[in-house]
């Protein structure tokens, strides 16, 4: 099972509105698909990978998702503030 995309499960991102206002929209991360940065555009870097990741560094332990990015880098999200989509294969797949 791979995860395909995370959901953010408080009020997610801000994103600015026509009337200077924001407003609160689900953050969500899928495999093949760019982020999004701040103010709702798209950022010219793509989601190759996200993993889940457990451990016990310290007594209460962790939970985190890692997020494989076409620039080589790798975010880091806690794994209590999101919610995993599952699938047996990628889209691209």
């Amino acid at each position: 099972m791979k995860i395909v995309s995370l959901q953010s499960v408080g009020l997610g991102a801000v994103f600015p509105s026509g009337s200077y206002d924001g407003i609160n929209e689900t953050y969500v991360l899928k495999v093949g698909e760019k982020l999004k940065d701040g103010r709702g555009g798209e950022l010219d870097v793509t989601v190759t990978e996200i993993n889940y990741q457990q451990g016990d560094f310290d007594a209460y332990g962790f939970e985190i998702y890692t997020i494989r990015t076409s620039d080589g880098h790798i975010r880091v999200l806690p794994a209590d503030k999101y919610i995993a989509e599952w699938s047996e294969t990628y889209a691209r797949d």
